[in-house]
């Protein structure tokens, strides 16, 4: 595929722009602003309105450059070119323009976003840069156009001497570039009053300096060299930048354009563009770049570049630490006490890492959110993991008082130790986010030592949860069936759907892996859609069992797939194409979304009762708390979790409380109106016992394992045993 010009992509892009700009009252008044601020800093020729329609298509060329990928250094070489030609050069003219632009174009085109900060503030270091290369040209320019001048006046002396002097003077006089006419030597003759501005010299003073005076001593060898090269006729001109002194002993950034006359024997004409705003401004932008914008420690991309040094350049018997921590409850905070309370805890969060670390050689930073970082180039007396941890965590509690109000969080904490000086920064980073959920996962205010295996198991989980879209594209997914069976007749009454995973290199991975693993990444929306509608079109095929009625389909929600707003259309549009009735369906609620996300999953369940689809509660664990999830649910199956079934399955009298609450609560879930269904069923004495304690149905490898979908038409149809 052709690559588009960059004067194609500039006019389609500004004509696009154009049109839906040209009715944004927001950037009809962000170009006002931008005109207001520019004709201040500068005597511009045009009108007001002249420059207001300018800067009106100035920032339609910025807004396009936003999105122009490599087109984009067209369209700011262009803004630039044209807010010189229109003047906008004053001493302060850029400056103000990136503090007009950098707040309005975050206004007009939406504010808030990290990303959205970013692009804007390359656009406008870029802009900056642009800038910078058109008043470089320019000065070249004006070289040329003085020495042209000159050049003319010395031919023309005889004839239009006066006339000739009088241009050169204009252009000498009124340039906004300083301009010093000096001997071989280095005396000033010269010198017009944009020079004098910028050094602080009068033109009385100047005229008795020496040049190389004015040069900071650092190069100032080489800058000599280059001026007698002039002299000797071995160059014909240079560019150089360079630090100058003022008067007050200040330094001042400047770009030299220098250049022998040879039609002026023994003369030197140098050309200085203050380049100190433009160079701080640079500054400015990179720092804010690199830095995280609300505690001001380094970004990610900063300390990134920080580990890469540090791994080059470590002791491989020391190595190097990196901790990544999240901030346990930050978001309970955030959320109750408001943005403002939660953006403080994060700057005093900041400000004690820094502390903990001040006698480290070690870099702080904040990743975004709540999380942080911390590396450490190790020496003999860097603490252990364990006591960094501790330490961290002790800075912390210590509360941050707001409004009267204190508050503080704990920090989980990743720990990777690193001695190989082949590792990547993003190797290091990845494991210690690994690290850091694995100790999230041990709950608050713990820390993870990075562990081979565990990074080993982790990378096979991340790439098999990323491989799930593209396995479900290739067919790899299959649904298998299971049926419930009435107790104590062995009547199959319902039939559980389950996925199954035949992975090219891990072989079969079974329903719980898939779902575990889709329910990480957020896939088992639209996977736990497509199973829904395959298994409502298989069941709606099946025969009748002996009672006359065709079995029933069962699919277990996710904790996900439970508080998913859009559950009950799925289910409604997924009846409604295979034609099976709501009364055939049976949904089962996991017991963790009525604990976390209790009124969305109740809100889901009622729906989804009121069309006649029967409700079910899985996953039930026993106790009373269960129990009364149970009666508020109005749950019609309640499924008992797998691993209490397991417990129970033991033959040494062991459990017994377990054993005497199973006893207490199925009885009870009866005379609720609940049925109890029994998985993991392996032997007659288990299905004696739990018919024993009163469940209705149960299922697992005794009854056979799971089918294919014709399979289990032969099954149900009696033609296989």
């Amino acid at each position: 595929m052709s690559t588009p010009h960059p004067e194609d992509s500039r006019q389609s892009a500004t004509t696009e722009v154009t049109r839906e700009s040209a009715v944004s009252t927001p950037v009809l008044r962000l170009a006002r602003t931008w005109a207001e601020a520019v004709t201040a800093s500068a005597y511009t020729p045009l009108t007001r309105g002249e420059v207001e329609r300018l800067t009106h298509e100035l920032l339609t060329l910025l807004m396009a450059a936003m999105d122009a990928g490599e087109a984009a250094t067209g369209l700011l070489d262009e803004v630039a070119e044209r807010m010189v030609r229109a003047n906008f050069t004053g001493p302060d003219s850029l400056r103000r323009s990136v503090e007009v632009l950098g707040e309005g174009l975050l206004d007009v085109l939406g504010s808030g976003a990290d990303r959205l900060t970013s692009r804007v503030l390359a656009l406008l270091g870029g802009l900056a840069t642009s800038y910078t290369k058109a008043m470089r040209e320019r000065t070249l320019h004006q070289q040329q156009q003085i020495t042209d001048a000159l050049l003319r006046a010395k031919q023309e002396a005889e004839r239009h001497l006066r006339a000739s002097e009088a241009r050169f003077r204009e252009v000498f006089t009124s340039s906004g570039v300083g301009i010093a006419l000096t001997d071989f030597d280095g005396r000033i003759v010269q010198a017009n009053p944009a020079l004098t501005e910028i050094l602080g010299y009068s033109q009385q003073e100047l005229a008795g300096l020496n040049l190389y005076e004015l040069f900071q001593e650092e190069g100032s060898d080489t800058l000599r060299h280059a001026y007698r090269e002039l002299a000797e006729g071995e160059r014909d001109r240079f560019r150089v930048r360079r630090m100058l002194a003022t008067k007050d002993g200040d330094a001042v950034l400047a770009y030299l354009a220098v250049s022998a006359l040879h039609e002026m024997p023994g003369h030197i004409v140098t050309m200085v563009e203050d380049a100190t705003e433009v160079h701080m401004l640079t500054q400015r932008l990179r720092q804010q770049s690199l830095n995280d914008a609300l505690t001001g420690l380094a970004n990610r991309q900063l300390f990134s570049s920080r580990l890469q040094t540090a791994l080059a350049r470590m002791d491989p018997q020391l190595g190097v630490t990196v901790l990544q921590l999240d901030l346990d409850g930050f978001g309970v905070v955030n959320a109750g006490m408001g943005p403002r309370v939660g953006d403080q805890l994060l700057q005093v969060t900041g400000k004690r890492l820094e502390h903990v670390f001040a006698d480290e050689n070690a870099v702080v930073a904040r990743f975004g959110g709540d999380e942080f970082a911390v590396l450490l180039e190790n020496t003999e007396d860097t603490p252990y993991p364990g006591k960094l941890a501790v330490l961290i965590n002790t800075a912390l509690a210590e509360p941050t008082y707001v409004d009267g109000v204190g508050v503080a969080v704990s920090a989980s904490i990743g720990v990777v130790r690193a001695n190989s000086q082949n590792l990547r920064p993003e190797e290091v980073l990845r494991s210690a986010d690994i690290t850091l959920r694995r100790a999230k996962a041990g709950g608050k205010g713990q820390w993870e030592l990075f562990d081979a295996q565990h990074d080993t198991e982790a990378r096979t989980r991340t790439r098999l949860a990323a491989s799930i879209p593209g396995a479900e594209e290739n067919g790899e997914f299959e649904i298998v069936y299971r049926p419930v069976l009435r107790l104590p007749d062995h009547e199959v009454t319902f039939v559980e759907a389950l996925l199954r995973w035949n992975h090219p290199e891990q072989g079969v991975l079974p329903h719980e892996r898939c779902v575990e693993l889709a329910e990480e990444t957020g896939m088992i929306l639209p996977l736990g859609r497509s199973m829904l509608r395959e298994a409502c079109m298989i069941a709606a095929s099946w025969p009748s069992t002996a009672d006359g009625a065709a079995p029933g389909l069962w699919l277990n929600l996710t904790p996900l797939q439970a508080r998913d707003p859009d559950l009950a259309a799925t289910v409604r549009m997924a009846l409604a194409d295979c034609g099976m009735s709501a009364s055939r369906l049976r949904l089962g609620i996991p017991m963790a979304s009525l604990r976390q996300h209790r009124d969305e999953a109740e809100e889901n369940a009622g729906v989804l009762g009121d069309m006649g689809v029967v409700m079910a509660l899985h996953e039930f664990e026993g106790g009373l708390a269960n129990l009364g999830v149970s009666g508020s649910l109005n749950a019609d199956l309640v499924r008992v979790a797998p691993w209490v079934v397991r417990r129970l399955s033991t033959e040494d009298g062991t459990d017994v409380a377990l054993r005497n609450s199973v006893r207490f609560l199925i009885p009870a879930l009866g005379r609720s109106g609940a049925r109890v269904v029994v998985g993991e069923i392996e032997t007659v004495e288990q299905l004696e016992w739990w018919r024993g304690v009163g469940a209705t149905f149960a299922q697992g490898p005794y009854f056979g394992e799971p089918s294919s979908a014709d399979e289990l038409t032969e099954i149900l149809s009696g033609k296989t045993a």
